[in-house]
């Protein structure tokens, strides 16, 4: 069943590729009946669903929540003059046949 869709409710694309997906009858009905109430067709519907979730997945991945606290800590940490750390010192100059500077 072909729904109307209107005309600024897909984003344009230059669609080439096919997803396809097995789903039972019930979830079926259920998308159907979703894409009418908001008056899409179904690959609208579908469209729009997915879309939105994979940018929320990847937004979620890419963004780092933390406290206000312990976001200046970190941006005044940045902010300070290096301080020398006499262990790392200590390891680059016993290891120095294997560091090389570009």
């Amino acid at each position: 069943m072909s729904y109307a869709m209107p005309a600024d409710s897909t984003p344009a694309r230059d669609a080439k590729s096919r997803l396809e997906v097995r789903i039972t009858s019930q979830d079926k009905n259920l998308i159907e009946q979703a894409a009418r109430a908001r008056r899409e067709t179904v690959t609208g519907f579908v469209l729009h669903a997915v879309l939105d979730a994979a940018e929320d997945v990847l937004r979620r991945e890419q963004i780092t929540m933390v406290p206000p606290d312990f976001f200046e800590a970190i941006i005044d940490s940045l902010d300070a003059p290096p301080q020398r750390n006499e262990a790392l010192t200590r390891a680059a100059q016993e290891n120095s046949d294997i560091l090389r500077r570009k």
